[in-house]
């Protein structure tokens, strides 16, 4: 696959199988379900703040987190990105 979410997947499956001491998703892995939940439910309220202040420019930039770490917690649990990409496929 050619799209930055895959490309994204790519290094963090990477930073997970190569840990690298000072790696921002390193940490995350290492902080394990209750880190990367606890992220992803941060990320989701600042995407509803962004959307309710309707500023085009911080709903690009809350989502864009969300997704990271959204892609952070597939990789933990092993789940490939195809996966997802299948499901969306399936419900067209």
């Amino acid at each position: 696959m050619n799209d930055p979410l895959s490309e994204l997947f790519t290094v963090i499956v990477d930073r997970r199988e190569h840990p690298q001491e000072s790696s921002y998703t390193c940490k995350l892995f290492a902080g394990g379900d209750n880190k990367i939940l606890k992220k992803i439910g941060e990320e989701s309220a600042e995407v509803v703040m962004a959307c309710k202040d309707d500023d085009p420019d911080a709903i690009a930039g809350e989502v864009a987190d969300l997704f990271y770490h959204t892609l952070v917690a597939l990789a933990h649990h092993r789940v490939d990105l195809q996966l997802v990409y299948d499901k969306l496929a399936q419900r067209r």
